[in-house]
This record gives C-alpha cells, sequence and structure tokens, in this order.
C-alpha cells in the first residue's frame, strides 16, 4: 500500500492571485509535471496528488461559495445483485439495504442553473465566482491549455463537473468507472477544516493491486487515470459535521460535432 506523499511547494514564480481573479492554478514542481506527464501511459497506473492547487485565498473563496450552495440532494446508490451495476435509491432504502448491498451515499449539488435566475437567494458574490469557476472548469483555455500541457491527451477534451459534501458515515463504494468514457478524473477538496481523523479518503488499486491512498487535504487535487483494471473507492466520512466538500471534473473525449 502506498501512501501518496504531500508534494513540495507550487514554482515561487507562480503569479500571487485574489479571490476575484480569472481562476489561474499555482504552478507544479518539475516532478509533478513528470509524474502528470505519465498519468495516461505509465503501467501500472499511478494517480498524481498535488498540495496547493489554486492561490491560497481563490481556494478559500471558492470553498465559501461551494458551501453556500443551497440545493443538496442525498444521492444513495445500490448494487445489483450482480454487483456489475448499481441502480439509484432513496435514502430510506439504502439505510434498509445490507452493508453488502451499499455502493455508495453522499449529498450532491442539485439545481444549480436556478442559482443564476433573477431573485435568486444565493448571494451575488458567489454567483460570480461560481460562474467563473465554470468558465474554468468547463473547458475554457486555461483548463484546456493546462490538461494539454499535463497530460498530452492526444485529442481533444470535454469535461463534467460535480459538486459532492459528505455527512458523516457517507462513502462510496470500491468501483471502476472504467465503462464509461471518461480518461481522468480531477478531484478538488475545499474544506478547510479537515483533519487526519476525518477519514474521507480516496482509495485507488492498480492493475497490479497496489493502493494509492489521497487524504482529501483542503486545496489539494488529485488527478486519477480511469482504465480497465483499476478500481478506486472513498472511505467512510467519520466527523460529525458536513464536509469533505469536493469539486469532481472528469476529462472525456469530444465526440465529432460536439461543441468545445
Amino acid at each position: 500500500m502506498t501512501h501518496s506523499p504531500a508534494t513540495t511547494a507550487p514554482g515561487a514564480d507562480a503569479p500571487r492571485a485574489g479571490a476575484d481573479d480569472p481562476f489561474r492554478p499555482s504552478g507544479r514542481t518539475r516532478a509533478e509535471l513528470d509524474a502528470l506527464a505519465a498519468l495516461l501511459t505509465t503501467v501500472p497506473a499511478r494517480p498524481v496528488h498535488l498540495d496547493g492547487f489554486l492561490p491560497a485565498e481563490q481556494a478559500r473563496a471558492l470553498g465559501e461559495t461551494v458551501r453556500a450552495m443551497p440545493t443538496w440532494e442525498t444521492s444513495a446508490v445500490l448494487w445489483n445483485p450482480d454487483r456489475l451495476a448499481t441502480r439509484p435509491a432513496t435514502p430510506e432504502e439504502w439505510r434498509a439495504a445490507s452493508p453488502g448491498e451499499r455502493a455508495a451515499v453522499r449529498d450532491v449539488a442539485r439545481d444549480i442553473p436556478a442559482l443564476f435566475d433573477d431573485g435568486s437567494p444565493y448571494p451575488a458574490e458567489h454567483r460570480a465566482r461560481l460562474s467563473a469557476f465554470f468558465v474554468f472548469a468547463g473547458m475554457g483555455p486555461v483548463l484546456r491549455d493546462l490538461l494539454d500541457r499535463w497530460t498530452a491527451p492526444g485529442g481533444a477534451l470535454t469535461t463534467n463537473v460535480e459538486f459532492a459534501r459528505y455527512r458523516r458515515g457517507d462513502t462510496l463504494g470500491e468501483h471502476s468507472d472504467a465503462e464509461s468514457d471518461t480518461l481522468f478524473v480531477l478531484n478538488l477538496y475545499l474544506d478547510p477544516g479537515y483533519g487526519a481523523d476525518d477519514g474521507g479518503v480516496l482509495g485507488f488499486r492498480d492493475e497490479e493491486g497496489r493502493e494509492h491512498l489521497m487524504p482529501p487535504r483542503f486545496n489539494s487535487l488529485t488527478v486519477m487515470p480511469i482504465r480497465p483494471g483499476c478500481v478506486h473507492w472513498v472511505t467512510p466520512w467519520r466527523a460529525d459535521r458536513v464536509g469533505r466538500h469536493t469539486v469532481s471534473i472528469a476529462a472525456v473525449p469530444t465526440t465529432p460535432g460536439e461543441v468545445k
């Protein structure tokens, strides 16, 4: 079992950024860039865990914006009897199921477009910041160029973005996602109060059975390849508070005719 070590500080030449500046991630070390360049080709697969992804003030402000989202819904999933696929369940069905049937449960942000409607109670500063983040995470030029430099995917990418948070006992069961067209997933963690005893650790097992554990430290980013023979999971959240606020960005190949 391999525990991903804390990375070194971002490059000293990275520009300083305020909370309301356009999102521009911090610079990375040569070793980190080499690991990212091998993400899609190295065997056995190995995820990359980066500390200090955003400038500190941007990470703090984005965390506040995500935590202020007003509409969260419990997303519960049970295994089908063959354990080859899952099915949605109500929270009541999930609690009534046996431990072996429970695949995953956590809160997911819903009705995000409604946050930008006239009369929305979502504060204007959060609307503006969330809009700027979607410009970045929705394959605007900054993220697109960053991923091209990091991973050399060999073709155009698009992204799917999800916001999640965990309550005590919430977990994500072992699964692969290899049946999807996802190449890799970026998880940005925005819980400033995270402690080593809180759980919610992302686990990854490669094709040869080696495990990598990545704690969701504040403003850290995991970049995880998705391929056959590899699985990942999230250990149960143990804190009594709602936490582990996460932005997941799935990178998938752009299909012909798709808007980039």
